[in-house]
Parts: C-alpha cells; structure tokens; sequence
C-alpha cells in the first residue's frame, strides 16, 4: 500500500474509535420520567418506537409506514413517556430538514443506546402516557440544534 492509503485506514480507524467514544458517553446520559422525575441512563430505558402508516392516495390502500415519536417506559411507574420537542421557532417549511429537527436528530443519534427498542403495540398504548420534554428543554446536553431566538415583531 502506498503511505496515503496507510494513513487514510488509520484515520478511518480512529474516526471508528471516537464514535465509539462518544456513544459510550451518550448512553449514559439520563432522562427524568416526567411522572416520578427520577432520572435513567439511556441505556437502562427500553424505548417504544410508535409507526403511522400514510396513504397517498387516501383510501387506504398501500401506503408507507413510517416511525413515529420516540418514547421510553419508566422503570419505576411503568408510564410511556412521550419524547416531544417543541420546533415552532423554525419556519413550518424547514421543520422537516434534519438540521433543523432536533426530534430526528435525537433519534438517529440516541435510539440504538437504549436498552432495547420495542414497537408501540396494543399493551404499551394502554399504559399511562406523559409528555416529557426534557430533552428540548436541553438540547445542547444531547447535542441537537438549538432554539432559535424568536424575534419580536415591530
């Protein structure tokens, strides 16, 4: 191999070894319940991944399945928190854009920390659910976008 070469597969295999890093770091960040406020590790919590199925042609025939919101259940309570994200201080038309959506970034990011994932199914969507956004309340402890600041009209 020529010494390029060399050096790329070592740069590649350090890239491997930080974002190794910095998963072992997220998945100890922790998440209150918003019910009992006690906080958990990532990687203690089982998330529910919810799915919607969209029909282009509005008759219910095909149509994608797409995922939803991420939540957790409490290890304590047994309540679906609801991960939410409050994104009305970007335009509706670039809400979609990744660089603007900290709930798409949060789950690329964090959904494989988690103890393990499970689909939203007929018994979690009996449990009690609780909105909790203490994740948007602290993007930049997750790394996501931050708000934009609003400003005043005159």
């Amino acid at each position: 191999m020529e010494t390029l070469e060399i050096e790329l597969k070592k740069v590649k295999q350090r890239e491997l070894e930080i974002l190794k890093a910095i998963d072992m770091r997220n998945e100890q960040r922790t998440i209150p319940c918003a019910c009992c406020n006690i906080p958990y590790a990532i990687n203690t919590l089982t998330a529910v991944q919810t799915r919607w199925t969209t029909y282009a042609d509005g008759h219910g025939n095909g149509g994608d399945v797409v995922d939803g919101e991420l939540q957790f259940v409490c290890p304590t309570t047994g309540n679906i928190n609801r991960l939410l994200f409050d994104n009305t201080d970007v335009p509706w038309i670039e809400r979609r854009q990744y660089a603007n959506n900290p709930e798409d970034q949060f789950t690329r990011i964090y959904r494989k920390l988690f103890k393990e994932v499970i689909n939203a199914s007929e018994e979690t969507e009996k449990k009690k659910h609780v909105n909790n956004y203490y994740v948007d309340a602290h993007r930049a402890e997750y790394g996501l976008v931050e708000k934009r600041q609003i400003k005043p009209q005159q």
